[in-house]
């Protein structure tokens, strides 16, 4: 009996073989961010494993064409980031989400200690609710990298890697970002002046 094709750590099915190698390849490397970043904005382990699923099924359709891009790697996240994008409900899912994972941090897990959002007379899940409220509202590429480094979790480069964009893109965005959230939450009096901190990696 012959082995089962490859399947990544998340659990994402394999495009249709025999896959061009640079396809496999390609899949081992961002299947894993591709999922973690689905699930964080859709809060549905298998709707996630779906969504990227077919978004390499998309992808092996069309992948020599892709590679003909300048950015491959790009190109291939517009793919994933589409299918999650019309999934009406998922920013109104990212609250929900969020507002759980700020509520965590403030029992001592780690979450968003750049932005170092102090709750002011509210309680941490309507902060958290705020917050999510604030990062749905980012443009997309902004809200891309919010995503992907401060609830997915990964550093800059990962980032980088998985949007198909270079480092220095990923800091830009991500100050920006920070600047906006930032702009939203004082005004309902969810941060301090003068506590945020750079975070480079």
């Amino acid at each position: 009996m012959s082995e089962p094709p490859f399947a990544d750590t998340a659990g994402t099915a394999p495009v249709e073989l025999p896959l061009p190698i640079t396809l496999e390849a390609f899949q081992r490397l961002h299947a894993d961010a591709y999922f973690d970043y689905a699930y964080a904005c859709l809060g549905d382990a298998h709707l996630a494993q779906e969504l990227v699923s077919e978004a390499f099924v998309e992808l092996g359709h069309c992948w020599d064409l892709v590679l003909t891009h300048p950015q491959p790697a790009a190109t291939a996240w517009a793919a994933l980031r589409h299918l999650v994008e019309v999934e009406r409900e998922y920013r109104d899912r990212l609250d929900e989400r969020v507002a759980f994972l700020v509520a965590a941090r403030l029992e001592g897990e780690q979450f968003l200690d750049d932005l170092d959002a102090i709750t002011i007379g509210v309680e941490g899940l309507e902060e958290g609710m705020a917050l999510g409220a604030a990062i749905k509202e980012l443009p997309a590429a902004k809200f891309d990298v919010i995503v992907l480094r401060f609830v997915v979790g990964l550093k800059v480069a990962g980032t980088a890697q998985a949007m198909g964009t270079d480092e220095g893109t990923v800091k830009s965005l991500t100050t920006q970002a920070r600047t906006k959230l930032e702009a939203r939450l004082r005004s309902r009096r969810l941060l301090r002046p003068g506590t945020t901190k750079t975070v480079q990696e």
